[in-house]
């Protein structure tokens, strides 16, 4: 069964969802911009994560990008359009929305890391409990290079991993190849680029064949344990926000 998120202005979904064997594929479609994050886009990912989250019938959530490439990052030229976009005093908004809906879903997420994933990317590559990532592909958090805070990247990556790893990945902009990310601990499987997609997927399905409930359950108490102060809240999202000084615009397009 296939299901889309409310069709986009130009007529095609932003975020296409299908479900099979009780995953829900939750697929970024924009891949002419390379998957680039604008907030309408952002916007129909967060419907469509909560939709699954509350679906029954789903067990597992995997998070990918269509035409081979996971993200790369927010489209500086649509942000940076003449004129305005209608959009662009609530962008900020939407991408905390996307987070709050990803960080509140009681579902394992895998993610399949394709390509690269690119500061913004980054963040909803890292919202991934499970990343299944390509040879040749790599994660990016070059926000310092751009004089930006990164407040989503440091919100996923503080509640998930040693602060030494954190510090690594996003005081250098550095990017992180995948036997890094497998070394740091981020990635999950290291497989060939062409297998990525389908790897990630063998994966969801198998863990959404495990008893019912089983996985949410051991998600649930595994970050109830970890973290009292109850980081991948709403509020969590926020702060991170917050700690961000006054944020510059997104730097203007090549």
């Amino acid at each position: 069964m296939e299901t889309t998120a409310p069709t986009s202005a130009a007529g095609d979904p932003l975020v296409r969802r299908t479900d099979r064997d009780g995953v829900a594929i939750i697929e970024l479609n924009r891949p002419e911009r390379k998957n680039a994050l604008v907030p309408p886009m952002l916007d129909e990912l967060a419907e469509a994560v909560d939709a699954a989250s509350s679906d029954p019938n789903v067990r597992v959530l995997m998070l990918c990008g269509a035409g081979g490439a996971f993200c790369s990052g927010l489209d500086l030229k649509e942000y940076n359009a003449d004129p305005p976009p209608p959009w662009l005093a609530t962008g900020a908004a939407s991408v905390r929305a996307a987070h709050v809906a990803l960080g509140a879903c009681p579902h394992p997420i895998v993610v399949a890391l394709e390509r690269y994933a690119i500061n913004g990317g980054a963040a909803f590559a890292l919202a991934g409990d499970l990343i299944v990532t390509g040879t040749t592909a790599w994660l990016q958090i070059a926000e310092v290079r751009l004089g930006m805070n990164a407040p989503m990247n440091l919100a996923w990556l503080v509640a998930r991993y040693p602060m030494s790893t954190v510090l690594q990945i996003v005081l250098t902009g550095e990017r992180l190849h995948s036997p890094d990310l497998h070394r740091l601990g981020l990635a999950y499987e290291v497989v060939d680029d062409d297998a990525v997609r389908d790897r990630a997927e063998e994966l969801a399905i198998t863990i959404a064949g495990f008893p019912p409930g089983a996985a949410q359950r051991l998600k649930s108490s595994a970050l109830r344990l970890a973290e009292e102060s109850a980081p991948l809240s709403s509020d969590w999202f926020a702060r991170a926000a917050e700690l961000a000084p006054a944020a510059a615009p997104p730097p203007r397009s090549p």
